[in-house]
């Protein structure tokens, strides 16, 4: 029986399997897929079917126009933006959040980290292309994908506190309210259903 690896990401590294937790001592994204990269070196990938990178919290990477990190992961349990979801709260009511994407947003959303992002790195944000969490991008790293084919489940688009099931797109008003300037029509990554093939690495499937 074909084997399947699942590579769950997290602050502190990653498990694979069983294997695990493989510590990753930094915050960078392209660290993380080293580290991930490294592990896979030598498996047997004849006898593998699927391989699945998904994340334990979602958090944050922001990009540049080439598919490059402008900073390290923000991960969803930093804090640091837990005013902006007040200010998020002071914009539209709980009631009116749930009923657009279904959460009351918190810092451990990714709508918070970009309003942190957008008031407080100001340069990072102008330069920033495409935003993901840390599992997309590198689940996109594994497969080489192009710059514009980021793609994410549909549990973790829900976490990001911007997703509306009910209209299967991402909600403009609350694009708009993070910034209305923004083209925000190619910046996050396409929403599939879980477990939609993404790509392959090795000849081994890669999905979400």
């Amino acid at each position: 029986m074909a084997a399947i690896i699942q590579i769950v990401v997290s602050p502190h590294g990653f498990t694979a399997n069983d294997v695990g937790p493989i510590v990753v001592d930094s915050d960078h994204a392209d660290d993380y897929v080293a580290a991930v990269i490294a592990a896979l070196e030598g498996i047997d990938f004849s006898n593998l079917s699927n391989i699945a990178v998904d994340g334990s919290e979602g958090g944050l990477v922001v990009l540049s126009h080439d598919g490059t990190p402008l900073r390290p992961i923000i991960w969803a349990s930093d804090t640091a933006s837990q005013d902006d979801a007040q200010w998020c709260l002071k914009k539209f009511d709980e009631q009116w959040w749930t009923h657009e994407v279904g959460v009351v947003p918190s810092h451990l959303h990714t709508v918070t980290k970009l309003s942190w992002l957008h008031r407080s790195e100001t340069e990072i944000w102008q330069k920033m292309c495409f935003a993901c969490s840390p599992a997309d991008y590198i689940r996109w790293r594994l497969v080489n994908g192009s710059v514009g084919s980021l793609v994410t489940g549909s549990h973790e688009a829900a976490q990001t506190a911007m997703w509306s099931a009910k209209d299967n797109a991402y909600s403009q008003a609350i694009l708009n309210l993070i910034d209305s300037e923004r083209d925000w029509s190619k910046c996050l990554p396409t929403v599939k259903p879980t477990g939609a093939i993404v790509g392959s690495l090795f000849g081994t499937l890669v999905n979400l």
